[in-house]
Formats: C-alpha cells, structure tokens, sequence
C-alpha cells in the first residue's frame, strides 16, 4: 500500500511540480529585470549593453548562449559563468533530498475512502487524487446509485464538496437524504452535507466541455472541492451516434479528457466518470473490429465500455459494475478492476445493499 501510494504520487506530483513551481520560478525569472545589484560584474554600462540587444530580465542573460554574452556585453566567459551560475541559484529552485520528496507526496495523495466498503478495498484505500476512474456496467446495475452513495458518504465524512455532473435528469436530493437518514445524521448534518454536494444539469457535450472549462478557471478558489462525479457520459455522445461526421464527436471527447486529466493532474481532484457496458458479438471481427475482439479474448470476456476504442485508454482505472448471475434482482453487485496501471486487473470486490438498492450502499 505504502509503495503504491509513493509510486503514483511521484506519477501525479511530477505534472504538478513541473506546472506550479517551475512555472512559478519561470515568471519570477522572466519578470525580474537585470541591475547592478545583482553581481559586481554587471555593471550599468553592461546592462546598456545588454538591453540595446534585448536583455532585459534574469530570464534572458540565463536562456542566451555565452558566446553572444561575450560579444554583446565584452565580458569574459568565466565572469558570464559565475554570473549565470550566481541568478540561476538565486531565481531557480533548490535541490531536496528525494526521500523528503516521497514523504511530501505520501502524505499529500492519501487515499480518499468513499464509505463504501467493498470499493475501498477493491482500490486499496479509495480514490486516489489525480486519477480518473470510470465505472462501467448493463444500464440498472446500479451505477448512479454507488455515485450518489459516494458523493454522500464524501460530503458527510470528509466534509469536502462534491460537484455532480447530472446528464440524465435523475439525480433526486430526497436519494442523498434518505442515505443520510441511514446513517442516521442528524437534521443539521443532512442540511449541511447536502450543501456541499453542487449539482448541475447538463444535456450535451458543448455545455459540459464549457462547465469543466469554468471550473478550471474557478477551482484555485474552491479550496475545499476535492471530488466531480460525471453521471453519465453515453447519453452525451449517443446525441451523435447516426452523425455523419466522425471527427466532431471524437474531437469533443479528446477535448473532455484533456481537461479531466488537467484538472485532476494540477489540483489533485480524484474524477468518477460513469459508462454503460457493451457487448462484442462475431460481427466486431470484422470492419476493422477484430482488435477489439482479441482484446475481449485475451479478459476471456466479451464486454466493452462504451464510447469507441478511443476512450477505452482514457481512465486511469476503469472498473467493471455487473449484477450476481445467480441472485440478478438482489441486492448484491459485483465490482471488478477492468482497466488499471497499479492494480490487479480481475480483483473482485462485492457491494451489498442490506435494505434497499435505492437507500444505502455498504
């Protein structure tokens, strides 16, 4: 657990170090305009120099190279190295001992437990800040509710906002208050939970492409949002499924995850996307499909999640949602890992509801 959570938190944190504190250390370098009193050997009549050829900031004199330092300024090439090596361990960042770095990381990507019992132990703790998850499953095998159970048991537990992207006009706040009642909070903790569950109505990519656009602007002053729960992506994209054109759909879901990825990456916020399960039949082997179809042979499985080959890489984990053969009108549901780079692709994990699908998840 120790090792997973170190190695993929140098896997989060190093899109994040390199895009908060180099570029921070970028603007400081490139806004800072050079002076005397920054070495002995500049000199105002160097600094004349330098700006008639346009070297005006820290960030200029370190980027050019030594010999046109040389010939612009007239000095020698060790004063130009002792100048560089001077700013450059001035205006840059310092070295750190690599294990105060895991440490830093360890405690800043913890596990953020859902509540529900058989997903924590499935994903070794619960979701893992920078990741996007999908779940995927037959239409009514539970998947909106495993999210509102999620959001709730996150709101409630962690006290963090939860924002809830509703596309198929089914999520019901009464659903959230009953899981709460449950649990058996008290009148002002459901009143609170619930306020920190932020929910929005989308009904075509367009606008969900500009929510997430608006919220990457907002998130640096949403400082207490950790979790978007995306329910659900298909009844998006199926707007286009006898469209003409390809390339519009396939563009708009290569701008989603790029966002997805950004906002997950730089703000460590842990993504659930939700999706439906199709079914591989002899017809994908041919049209180019036989790939696909190798690909359900080697899971010695014939299921897919929706939305094209494209997105099949899109998640980071991808896990299975599927109802018990034996018992499907029961309450029990089967969770199994997919897709995923730092679990065990076919670890199972069972969810039951012990008193009603539609009230609490355990």
């Amino acid at each position: 657990m120790r090792e997973r959570t170190q190695h993929n938190g140098l896997q989060i944190n190093r899109r994040l170090f390199d895009n908060r504190f180099f570029k921070k250390k970028k603007r400081e370098m490139t806004s800072t305009a050079l002076c005397s009193d920054m070495h002995p050997a500049l000199t105002e009549y160097v600094i004349k120099l330098l700006q008639k050829n346009r070297i005006h900031t820290v960030y200029d004199f370190a980027k050019t190279e030594d010999d046109r330092l040389m010939r612009v300024s007239n000095l020698s090439y060790e004063e130009i190295s002792f100048v560089k090596k001077e700013l450059t361990s001035r205006f840059s960042g310092n070295c750190i001992q690599v294990v105060e770095y895991f440490r830093y990381l360890e405690d800043l990507v913890e596990p953020l437990k859902t509540g529900i019992r058989g997903l924590d132990l499935l994903l070794e703790g619960g979701l893992l800040p920078g990741h996007v998850m999908e779940i995927f499953g037959d239409s009514s095998s539970g998947k909106t509710q495993i999210c509102v159970t999620m959001a709730a048991n996150i709101a409630r537990n962690h006290k963090f906002d939860v924002f809830y992207v509703d596309t198929k006009c089914d999520f019901f706040a009464r659903r959230i208050h009953k899981i709460l009642e449950l649990n058996k909070c008290s009148v002002q903790e459901i009143q609170e939970t619930m306020g920190r569950i932020k929910v929005e109505r989308i009904l075509s990519p367009e606008s969900l492409i500009k929510t997430m656009e608006d919220l990457l602007i907002r998130v640096d002053d949403l400082k207490n949002f950790k979790v978007l729960i995306i329910d659900s992506l298909p009844p998006l994209w199926y707007q286009y499924q006898n469209t003409k054109s390809r390339c519009y759909p396939l563009g708009m879901l290569t701008r989603l995850i790029g966002l997805l990825r950004k906002l997950a990456t730089e703000n460590l916020i842990s993504i659930v996307l939700v999706n439906l399960k199709i079914t591989a039949y002899d017809s994908f082997s041919t049209g180019g499909g036989g790939s696909r179809r190798a690909m359900a042979n080697q899971r010695n499985s014939n299921e897919y999640p929706a939305l094209g080959r494209f997105w099949e890489t899109a998640p980071t984990t991808r896990i299975l949602m599927s109802k018990i053969e034996s018992n499907s009108s029961g309450p029990e549901r089967l969770l199994a890992i997919w897709k995923c780079s730092f679990l065990k692709c076919g670890d199972r994990q069972m969810v039951t509801n012990y008193r009603s699908w539609r009230g609490l998840v355990l």
